[in-house]
């Protein structure tokens, strides 16, 4: 490059900056907002506003605006209510400033993903899910169109199930095949409250392959004392030689003495989960599972009984954490598990050797009775006990994990790992050890750069005693860089310090990039693509900044946890209910029931890297009775009262220093007793914590209340009722 034309090129990005900070601009604000709420937005130079007026939009012409008073604004953040008489619905605001108006539109419909029964895909018939906020408002009003892009005449999808997180519509069955651009009313509003879904292609589902092959044919026998092994695979080379087919078994009990491994396109398949048994022994050598696929295959209607085993059922791996590219396609639906290594009249030696065995074996301490890694994954109506953790799902997309009972043994745990559209509801999840444990969402692996997209809805979490005893927790330490940046442009940033010398995984791409502190605090992108010279670091975006950067501004660059739903579950006898650990962006807790569980949480931190927590709400949530006893993060509270607790790990004691978590909404949540709400910065002098709202919270006795300390910034506390504080 010239002098000159890099003398222009500067010339431009100067311009470009100047503009880009020139006035307000606003990032995010929180809904859903109902009457007399607090909308809390976030943004650039919102110190500016001068004036809010706010309007509801009804299903005919819009009344006129209403002034509202603004309760708190800084240059991050300007908070102000929906006026008391206003009933529910979607609300138009204007924010003026001397150079213009910003507006908003609160109650939208905000897509976070669409799933369909194809995954990214749908047939007639089938049925496609959309997660975010505010999808399904007035479930008599709410609709979804497919407008085809043939021109034909669009086609509604019909609402099934829905709620503020989730609308489950079912695809006519005489739709015709194709890619259809889908537009959603959440029903309410009118013809201008329709948001755009993206798009889907209906195709048929591919056709399963019909022959059948009887293992009895091939030579087993099924009283449980024959090896049926070599028979067993006998009738599986069959079904992969004739391109894929169901191998069946009859009622029965098959003694099975080896690793059995499923071609693509087969089918294991037995009468009845209560009738066909598979039996292995004690193996002497462990192999890689009992039953190994790599893609395209189901485990179905039978039960599994084993003892000193290794992983159980795995699909979609090569080896390792290492999965197979386009892995897809596989199911287990209707399968009972039994694995145990530590079945019978064991001595404590014994004992502890199979333990080390396993630790020594396996890098998480025990193996997994299901692991499965690819996409369009279903593990449905099983009931899954094993040796060590119930399940694991790997770099898993637009999987299904439904109506389970999912039992961890010694040292066990769930977990769903760098995985995006995954559905995990109607599972019962506990241990059959004490020294079992819970589980969550992470990005533990130097393979994984993200985990986005993630409901988890109506299960219960109980009777969990090990280890940290988190039923549901993200987890993912480390990150990529944390230091000064500078926009190279409006989609790409010079990193002006060093990188993380033991960086958080191989490949940022897809890493959440978050500017923590100076101009333009707030915004937020992912990383498209980093680029390492000997003199220059940068990354390109994933879409545009709005507010430049300067060599002021400070980012962190770390695995993106981001769309978490965690909504209307039962937690009991956990260490903790539901938590943010972490790195965290857009997740919503919201109406769970917790019973003798320390609560539920945010933590920002410093966890090998700076990690913070963003936009996130607590809503709705109960807590029934509170009395917490060895519970809590890292088991850290001996005896106690359980809380919602939003804190930042704040150790900076400089000034100036970026906060950890920012923009919280804690509303409408009910603690009956011995429960309280606690936002915890830590450090005046750079608060850990900014911009929280706690609003129309109800505490019953308790001990402390509503507790905030000196390193929360920007806070707002209104309509919270405290019924009771008990004297110490």
């Amino acid at each position: 490059m010239t002098r000159s034309v890099a003398a222009i090129v500067a010339l431009f990005q100067l311009l470009w900056m100047a503009e880009a900070t020139a006035q307000p601009a606003m990032f995010w604000f929180n809904d859903p907002v109902g009457p007399d709420e607090t909308v809390l937005v976030s943004g650039a130079e919102l110190d500016k506003i001068t004036s809010v007026t706010i309007a509801r939009i009804g299903d005919g012409p819009s009344r006129q605006e209403t002034s509202v008073p603004i309760l708190q604004a800084n240059p991050l953040s300007l908070k102000f209510t929906i006026p008391e008489q206003f009933t529910p619905g979607i609300y138009r605001f204007s924010l003026t400033h001397p150079q213009g108006t910003l507006s908003g539109r609160i109650n939208l419909p905000t897509i976070y993903w669409t799933q369909g029964n194809l995954g990214d895909e749908v047939s007639p018939s089938g049925w496609l899910q959309v997660f975010g906020r505010n999808i399904v408002r007035q479930a008599s009003r709410a609709q979804l169109l497919m407008l085809p892009d043939a021109g034909n005449a669009p086609t509604k999808a019909v609402l099934t199930k829905g709620d503020l997180w989730r609308g489950v519509f079912r695809i006519p069955e005489q739709v015709s095949p194709g890619r259809y651009r889908l537009r959603l009313s959440n029903g309410d509003g009118g013809d201008a409250e329709w948001v755009d879904v993206g798009s889907v292609v209906v195709r048929s589902p591919e056709a399963n392959a019909v022959q059948s092959f009887d293992v009895r044919a091939y030579g087993a026998n099924g009283d449980g004392k024959f090896d049926c092994t070599r028979a067993v695979k006998a009738a599986i080379d069959a079904a992969s030689q004739a391109g894929g087919g169901t191998v069946y078994f009859p009622r029965g009990r098959y003694l099975i003495s080896d690793m059995i491994v499923i071609p693509p396109r087969v089918k294991l398949q037995g009468e009845r989960i209560d009738l066909v048994n598979l039996v292995w022994p004690s193996l002497a050598t462990l192999p890689a599972a009992l039953i190994q696929g790599r893609t395209q295959f189901s485990v179905e209607d039978l039960t599994i009984y084993a003892s000193n085993h290794p992983h159980i059922i795995t699909g979609g791996f090569q080896f390792g954490d290492a999965p197979i590219p386009d892995a897809a396609d596989i199911a287990i639906r209707h399968v009972r598990i039994r694995g145990s290594a530590f079945r019978g009249l064991m001595e404590a030696e014994a004992t502890l050797q199979q333990m080390n065995d396993f630790r020594r074996i396996y890098p998480d301490g025990s193996p997994d009775t299901i692991r499965l890694s690819g996409n369009r994954i279903e593990v449905s109506d099983c009931d899954i006990l094993g040796s060590g953790h119930s399940l694991r799902l790997f770099k898993a997309t637009n999987a299904i994990v439904a109506r389970n009972i999912l039992t961890n043994g010694r040292y066990g745990s769930y977990s769903i790992v760098g995985s995006r559209q995954v559905v995990f509801e109607g599972n019962t999840v506990t241990a059959a050890d004490l020294q079992g444990t819970g589980g969550g969402i992470s990005t533990l692996s130097k393979w994984v750069s993200a985990s986005e997209n993630i409901f988890v809805g109506g299960n219960t979490f109980k009777a969990i005693y090990g280890w940290d005893r988190e039923a549901m927790t993200s987890d993912g330490p480390g990150g990529f860089y944390f230091g000064h940046a500078n926009s190279a442009g409006s989609d790409r940033l010079s990193l002006l310090d060093a990188a993380n010398p033991y960086p958080a995984g191989k490949d940022w791409t897809g890493a959440a990039v978050m500017v923590v502190n100076g101009r333009g605090a707030g915004q937020y992108a992912r990383v498209k693509a980093f680029e390492k010279k000997p003199s220059d670091l940068s990354v390109a975006l994933d879409r545009p900044l709005e507010v430049a950067l300067d060599s002021n501004s400070e980012i962190t660059i770390t695995q993106a946890q981001q769309n978490y739903l965690i909504i209307d579950n039962d937690f009991e006898d956990t260490g903790v209910a539901a938590q943010t650990y972490g790195t965290a962006l857009g997740h919503v807790i919201s109406g769970n029931r917790s019973n003798r569980t320390s609560g539920f949480a945010v933590f920002g931190l410093s966890y090998d890297s700076f990690q913070p927590g963003w936009r996130i709400q607590i809503l709705d949530n109960h807590i029934l009775e509170g009395n917490v006893y060895r519970a809590g993060p890292e088991r850290s509270i001996f005896s106690n009262e359980a809380s919602i607790l939003v804190q930042a790990n704040q150790t900076a004691k400089a000034q100036g220093r970026p906060p950890m978590v920012q923009a919280v909404i804690v509303r409408g949540n009910r603690l009956d007793q011995d429960a309280h709400i606690e936002i915890k910065g830590f450090a005046a002098t750079s608060p850990g914590v900014r911009d929280v709202v706690v609003e129309g919270n109800t505490m019953g006795p308790s001990r402390v209340g509503l507790m905030i300390d000196r390193g929360v910034a920007w806070w707002l506390s209104r309509r919270n009722v405290e019924e009771r504080r008990i004297q110490k």
